[in-house]
């Protein structure tokens, strides 16, 4: 990424949040960054080749940065540095919200319990989402429109994997070590994974669905915009592999009292 003398990076102009994108051209070209500067209204897109230009970035950035979403292949490339730019944010940055964005291929290696042991607990807290790039431009702008306003989001088959190393490292914590597991060990993390398939914000709207409440009620109640909150919806619908909100909720009412 290019500088001005002054240190303010170069990218579309004065604008209120930065955007941050760590990758290759191949995953965030140029064309894109100027898409999302054209699409999403008091923000400023810029892209660095590798973490350890992020990590000097934050030391002298003035600007609040919104988001930042970093390639997979850069966290499998590099995995202490990047543990220490996770820890460094979850103490210094809260309030910066963080997303990995993946190809299908990515998700063998990024969610595999190798990896993650070194990970996972740095990630658990200030991982926001999983942005998938193998779709189109329309829907990836929802998914960080999403993620600009305070949603989640965990599409359906990192939710299964995430899951399951979550319980899989819970348990080598307590038991000081990381244990192996037969396929149908492993196979029953994973079905236990989907029969809760929702984050936290998405079962505070169902939640509000199965109590009836609008859409304008729910986005009031939560403290979100409209339009998040139709996003929310939306993903419901996938995860619960429902037609629509009222067979979401019928579904969720299900699996809540299959858990009791």
């Amino acid at each position: 990424m290019k500088n001005d003398p002054g240190g303010a990076p170069v990218g579309t102009g004065a604008q209120n949040d930065v955007l941050v994108f760590i990758g290759s051209k191949q995953c965030f070209s140029d064309v894109l960054l100027r898409t999302i500067a054209g699409e999403l209204d008091n923000s400023q897109a810029v892209r660095f080749d590798e973490l350890s230009e992020f990590q000097n970035y934050i030391q002298w950035n003035p600007s609040p940065i919104g988001l930042v979403v970093v390639e997979a292949q850069q966290c499998q490339q590099d995995q202490e540095l990047c543990k220490s730019i996770l820890d460094t944010m979850a103490s210094k940055h809260p309030s910066i919200r963080l997303a990995v964005a993946y190809w299908e291929a990515d998700l063998d290696r990024l969610l595999s319990r190798r990896f993650s042991a070194r990970m996972l607990d740095s990630a658990r807290d200030i991982v926001q989402g999983y942005v998938p790039m193998n779709v189109g431009i329309d829907i990836w702008l929802s998914v960080i429109r999403l993620l600009i306003c305070g949603g989640d989001y965990f599409p359906p088959e990192v939710v299964v994997r995430r899951e399951a190393l979550y319980r899989e490292w819970d348990a080598s914590k307590t038991e000081d070590a990381i244990p192996e597991r037969t396929e149908v060990q492993a196979a029953q993390v994973a079905n236990g994974a989907r029969k809760n398939p929702l984050t936290k914000r998405e079962t505070q709207v169902i939640e509000h669905v199965v109590g009836g409440m609008q859409n304008k009620e729910i986005a009031r109640k939560l403290k979100l915009s409209e339009h998040t909150v139709k996003l929310h919806i939306h993903h419901i619908i996938s995860k619960m592999s429902a037609k629509n909100r009222t067979e979401a909720a019928m579904r969720y009412m299900n699996l809540k009292g299959a858990a009791r």
